[in-house]
């Protein structure tokens, strides 16, 4: 297997013996490596044979991911797997771009409370306890202590993977919708392949979860900062009203003032790179 690109000390993209491109991921298969060279096949712990648009979104992470999250997330990934939860690319790419973006939050002090952490705890013992797990998994190998709301999300990346087909219809209607709501209020051609993007999808993938189990965030104290989001741009307020407007269409309880809180974080990431 030859190497077309090295992105760190423990990924490299390869192509191989029968012409099909994939990216293996082991300890050291990169280390003192370069386009052109063969890989010691002994170093090889896993390797993604992901379509184009699915490997176009891994390249692009793992050229800013640091090789301790590549490491973290594939021992958590290990973990759950043993578990009995099956692991596939997407999820592993959703879990790796999780735990940067928890740090990149970490090291800038900024807090991003976990609303459904004590029903999470409850509700998903298992998924909760892998992901307790998790964090010290990420404590060892990054060197970062995580809040314990990390878990909880670890454990929610977990119960989305195992959803039942009906849920998952009614999940993907209601992402669509939304996603219309917003190019239509904003006017834009979202990019569903940038990592913004996806985080505002599985956002909402997670928000009609909660619709689905009727456990809506309840709402909290004021927060200067949810005034801040909102006043970011006036289509803001427009977008909420009509995903309200969607929502009273199909009998589901209004957005509370949580729930808002939390869109606006992820469409204000995805309209700064518009």
């Amino acid at each position: 297997m030859k190497i077309i690109k090295v992105f760190n000390n423990n990924s490299v993209s390869v192509i191989l013996p029968g012409g099909r491109e994939a990216i293996l991921l082991g300890s050291g298969i990169g280390f003192h490596k370069r386009a052109g060279e063969t890989v010691d096949e002994n170093r090889v712990d896993k390797v993604y044979y992901v379509q184009t648009e699915m490997q176009t979104k891994f390249l692009e992470m793992l050229e800013d991911v640091q090789p301790t999250v590549m490491e973290a997330a594939e021992r958590i990934i290990a973990l759950a797997e043993a578990e009995g939860f099956p692991m596939s690319s997407q999820a592993t790419i959703s879990l790796v771009d999780h735990i940067s973006f928890a740090i990149e939050r970490q090291e800038k002090h900024m807090s991003l409370p976990n609303l459904l952490l004590s029903e999470t705890r409850l509700l998903y013992q298992k998924e909760f306890a892998l992901g307790q797990q998790g964090l010290e998994i990420i404590r060892q190998t990054c060197g970062v202590s995580l809040p314990e709301d990390e878990a909880g999300y670890i454990a929610l990346h977990l119960v989305s993977i195992s959803v039942d087909s009906t849920a998952a219809y009614g999940t993907l209607k209601f992402v669509k919708a939304m996603l219309d709501v917003i190019r239509s209020t904003y006017e834009i051609t979202l990019d569903e392949n940038s990592l913004d993007a996806l985080r505002l999808i599985t956002h909402l993938k997670f928000l009609a979860q909660r619709i689905q189990q009727n456990s809506i965030w309840r709402d909290g104290e004021e927060d200067s900062l949810y005034a801040y989001l909102l006043g970011r741009d006036p289509r803001n307020s427009v977008c909420l009203e009509r995903m309200d407007d969607y929502l009273r269409q199909h009998a589901a309880p209004a957005l509370n003032r949580q729930e808002q809180f939390y869109l606006l974080i992820h469409l204000n990431r995805v309209l700064e790179k518009e």
